[in-house]
């Protein structure tokens, strides 16, 4: 009995790459990202940032981001190898989304 080299679709069949459930995951979890990036839905949290609710509008977000983190783990650990799109917290920590006090400046941001 010898044994044969596997070929490299057969190793990525095995260790589960690119499987359809892992990258369904990470598709969902990328569709409901880009869907809290656009202007209509970010919108409600500059709102909030803009009155004062920055620490309701930070909470919501990171409950987002460990939701999000959580299934693109489990969709990778399915065999998932999909891209990740930019998290919404993330997006908007970089762009200083999350304020203690009242401003007006966010909302002047977003409408330009």
């Amino acid at each position: 009995m010898s044994l044969v080299e596997l070929k490299q679709e057969e190793i990525n069949e095995v260790s589960g790459a690119g499987t359809l459930i892992g990258d369904s995951i990470i598709h969902g979890v990328n569709l409901f990202n880009q869907t809290l990036n656009s202007k209509l839905i970010s919108s409600v949290g500059v709102v909030f940032s803009a009155v004062g609710l920055g620490l309701v509008h930070q909470a919501a977000d990171t409950t987002g981001l460990v939701a999000s983190k959580t299934l693109i783990g489990l969709g990778r650990a399915l065999g998932g190898d999909v891209a990740e799109t930019p998290n919404h917290y993330e997006k908007e920590k970089a762009e200083g989304q999350y304020k203690l006090l009242p401003t007006l400046n966010g909302v002047r941001a977003w409408l330009s």
